[in-house]
């Protein structure tokens, strides 16, 4: 792995750490996530870089083993265009689902391309 697509990847792990540090154990709910425009506007903004880098990398990296690319850059780019478009059901199932595997899949891709 070169040192550009090692930066990507840690782009997007510093987006997801973001993200998960942006609630405590009992605010991880989809109530409170709602509630909090100002959590919801950060979240909404560390997706955006997240959907960016997977699609940098995907334009680049030929055997890339991340799912939900198209998910992930669909969504960025729905919340680039105009926030309304990205339901907060969405935004949480994003947290609560993806985010965790997608976090999960960029550590196993690094330490595989470190043997």
């Amino acid at each position: 792995m070169d040192d550009r697509t090692r930066a990507w990847l840690y782009e997007i792990i510093s987006a997801i750490q973001e993200i998960e540090g942006y609630f405590d154990d009992n605010q991880k709910t989809l109530a409170y996530f709602s509630s909090h425009p100002i959590k919801k506007r950060a979240v909404e903004r560390n997706i955006e870089i997240i959907g960016r880098f997977i699609s940098i990398l995907a334009q680049n990296v030929n055997n890339l083993k991340i799912s939900q690319v198209e998910k992930f850059i669909d969504t960025s780019n729905r919340l680039h265009q105009g926030r309304n478009q990205v339901s907060d059901d969405m935004l949480w199932e994003i947290i609560h689902y993806d985010l965790p595997r997608l976090r999960e899949e960029i550590h196993l891709g690094i330490i595989q391309a470190s043997q």
